[in-house]
């Protein structure tokens, strides 16, 4: 069956949008965001290289693989309907939108793992 989740990458008020599909994303998809927007911070003002760190970081396991995840082109025309869970990284205001939008900042800080220190 899959669990299926699309990261929808909006950098323009107008112009289309990136889509990454994954195939296995649904479970996970709060924390494994989280890492990858904190690995794009540094180019959280520059869309072209947050949207391309983020879709790098989220796939790295199967960048090589021929199934898992696809990337596409939409049109921005406030449909974000695409069938399965559809989360919104927006570059234009620094959120990250399901039911509500998040800034990036406090959404890493809700769902980065914690790393416990071993003793």
């Amino acid at each position: 069956m899959g669990a299926r989740i699309n990261y929808v990458f909006k950098d323009s008020e107008q112009g289309p949008m990136v889509a990454l599909y994954s195939h296995w994303g649904e479970t996970e998809w709060q924390r494994d965001l989280a890492m990858a927007l904190q690995h794009a911070k540094p180019r959280w003002t520059d869309s072209a290289y947050g949207t391309r760190m983020i879709i790098s970081y989220l796939m790295q396991d199967s960048i090589l693989e021929e199934t898992g995840f696809g990337i596409y082109a939409i049109s921005n025309d406030g449909s974000l309907d695409l069938g399965d869970l559809t989360v919104l990284v927006d570059f234009t205001t620094n959120t990250v939108t399901d039911r509500i939008s998040v800034p990036f900042d406090k959404f890493m800080n809700a769902y980065l793992p914690v790393l416990i220190e071993q003793t």
